[in-house]
């Protein structure tokens, strides 16, 4: 049934963007079932859409009417039977409408705008400092914005990034690596910190850049051409990060050991086998995964990249894991934006550059639907408003209730609606009241906008409010189909029983001949053989006999075996006699192939539990059929000939 269902869908679900130019308006009914007119436009959509998908030759416009016509009538029985007001199939839908609306609901200009600006910066990788200092109370940036300005001053006036780094950063790395953020590219920062990254020059210090992990100070140190992907195998011995001297000279002495062993020739991925200490690459020859710039430790990165051709071994490379040695096994260029379009837009969706496409979004809603919020009355409710177990509540609420708060499209929102939202926030204090209301305000405000626009999609495109007609219908009918035809076949097993009796002959076993097939490899021999064999039972011969007689002085030109042959047009089997003790001779240059009919099986009803799976589909199909035939009866079929006549023309 799951199969079936994936099959359906394959059929309707596909949205077909754009309509052909033809000689009959789409509006002119085509045919009409039980009172509902079905337009030309409709049926050519899903006609065109359906050959787009099916390979091969083109499906008859007459057959695929009659399978269109079924459709409908399934459809409006299954309205008829109120089916699309069951909960189940109101919340499936809804769950299909969702994910249909999503790209409705994306400003495309400014995804676009944003995937241009991505790939550009894509053609880049920046190797940058920074510097982080996180930011104490919620909403309290003050003291760590001067502390990151004192910062920057000091490394104006000559300090050291580096040494300033180490000692004030909050990110824990910098201690080690003196804020070094290696190499990177788009996507692997967030979005405000790469934005500015972007914008510097090399050796130019940033202001502070606000981030949802504090301020920060960007150094960029070089700019570099994008050097696409590369694919390495690595040697790694690791060396603990507390190791001692001994420790760590051991690891030396190994690697450069092993570095000599592949100087002398010997295989890359066995020494990687026998030697690495990177357990997750070692059995499969010490093999990476395809990456690009930011994606590895820098020391490693840059040795890496800096390797020209496929097959090059680098020297060993000192990291903060230990010493590598890298094999260059694979190098792709970046690819061009029409390649890449697909891949940084989905990035994009799944990243925080979202947030701002969001937000634009809203902003082009508000100026659409006129939305307009009583901010003066959140002000005044804010005087009023108490705390109590980390909720915010008004004490005279019933009374407030009906003020109007959001007004858009002429709908007017009370605030009883936002005072119910407002509920499900805890509020801690750390915040001022009027900020907690006014930034739940803003997502409560921003909410209705988006359902508003998407409870009002079809209005807006007609291209949605075709694809959602399709939907509906399709799940209505894959319903009633299924309660109708597919579950009803395999739980009437009397039923089923009754149409294999009614159908025995089409689930027979095929005729079958068993012969003794002698194969001859010496066609002088032919006559002679034949008459030994013809006579083999007279004379009391046996195959062993047989072929011991012929098979002499290390010759072996007579081969005997039983073969069982199903009579199939096209085969051996065409060419034979069916009748016991038939004897056929075939010919093939210096070879022949003697048949002796032994016995001749006829056809015989295959047993239903072996032939279960095709019956069920068979009986399925026969009662989709006598439901079809019962539905033209219930309601009447018009189709206007005339009309489907033009069409057929123009679409052949």
């Amino acid at each position: 049934m799951i199969q079936k269902k994936s099959i359906f869908f394959s059929f309707f679900l596909v949205f077909y963007l754009s309509s052909l130019y033809s000689q009959i308006s789409d509006s002119i009914v085509l045919f009409t079932v039980a009172g509902e007119n079905i337009p030309v436009g409709e049926f050519k959509q899903m006609y065109l859409k359906n050959n787009r998908q099916v390979q091969g030759d083109k499906q008859d416009i007459k057959d695929y009417l009659n399978l269109y016509v079924n459709f409908k009538l399934k459809v409006h029985k299954a309205k008829e039977l109120e089916y699309d007001t069951l909960p189940d199939f109101k919340k499936e839908l809804a769950g299909y409408r969702k994910q249909l609306a999503q790209p409705y609901m994306i400003n495309a200009a400014i995804m676009d705008s944003m995937a241009r600006i991505a790939f550009e910066c894509m053609k880049k990788e920046i190797h940058a400092h920074h510097i982080l200092v996180r930011i104490g109370q919620p909403g309290d940036t003050a003291e760590a914005y001067n502390k990151i300005m004192e910062v920057r001053k000091k490394i104006l006036d000559g300090m050291s990034f580096e040494t300033m780094a180490r000692a004030v950063s909050d990110d824990p790395s910098a201690k080690s690596n003196g804020g070094d953020l290696g190499f990177f590219t788009v996507f692997q920062m967030i979005y405000p910190f790469e934005q500015a990254a972007y914008a510097l020059s090399p050796g130019e210090i940033s202001m502070p850049i606000h981030t949802r992990f504090g301020y920060h100070l960007i150094r960029v140190d070089t700019i570099l051409p994008n050097p696409g992907k590369i694919h390495v195998a690595h040697i790694m011995v690791a060396v603990p990060r507390r190791a001692d001297e001994k420790t760590k000279e051991a690891a030396r002495k190994k690697i450069f050991m092993i570095y000599e062993q592949l100087k002398k020739g010997e295989d890359f991925a066995s020494l990687a086998k026998k030697y690495s200490d990177d357990y997750h690459s070692a059995s499969g020859g010490g093999i990476l995964p395809w990456f690009g710039p930011g994606r590895m430790i820098p020391q490693f990165a840059r040795e890496a990249f800096a390797m020209k051709m496929v097959g090059d071994i680098s020297q060993p490379v000192k990291t903060s894991y230990g010493w590598h040695i890298i094999k260059l096994l694979g190098r792709h260029e970046p690819g061009t934006f029409k390649e890449l379009e697909p891949e940084i837009k989905k990035k994009i969706i799944n990243s925080n550059r979202n947030q701002i496409i969001h937000d634009i979004h809203i902003r082009y809603l508000e100026k659409k639907y006129h939305a307009a919020g009583d901010t003066t009355w959140l002000n005044k409710i804010t005087t009023r408003g108490l705390a109590d177990k980390g909720r915010f509540y008004l004490p005279s609420e019933t009374q407030e209730g009906a003020h109007i708060v959001l007004h858009f499209a002429g709908k007017t929102i009370p605030f009883s609606d936002f005072y119910s939202y407002l509920q499900k926030f805890a509020f801690n204090g750390k915040v001022p009241m009027i900020t907690f209301i006014n930034r739940h305000f803003k997502a409560f405000s921003d909410k209705k906008l988006l359902k508003y626009e998407q409870d009002h999609l079809e209005e807006e495109y007609p291209g949605f409010a075709s694809v959602m007609k399709e939907y509906t219908e399709g799940m209505l009918m894959f319903n009633i189909m299924d309660k109708k035809v597919w579950s009803k076949a395999v739980k009437d097993t009397t039923g089923m029983k009754q149409f294999y009796k009614q159908h025995k002959k089409k689930y027979m076993t095929p005729e079958k001949m068993v012969a003794d097939h002698y194969l001859l490899k010496d066609i002088s021999l032919l006559k002679k053989v034949s008459k030994d064999i013809k006579k083999r039972n007279k004379k009391g011969w046996t195959d062993r006999l047989l072929v011991t007689k012929y098979n002499t002085g290390g010759k072996e030109v007579l081969f005997i075996s039983q073969d069982t042959l199903e009579r199939k047009t096209g085969t051996v089997s065409d060419s034979l006699v069916w009748r016991k003790g038939a004897f056929h001779v075939i010919k093939k240059k210096n070879r022949a192939d003697i048949f002796k009919v032994k016995n001749i099986m006829l056809p015989r009803p295959i047993p239903l539990k072996q032939m279960r799976g095709v019956v069920t589909s068979d009986f399925q199909d026969y009662l989709e059929k006598e439901w079809v035939r019962e539905l033209k009866k219930e309601y009447p079929v018009v189709i206007d000939r005339e009309v489907f006549a033009k069409l057929k023309k123009e679409l052949n």
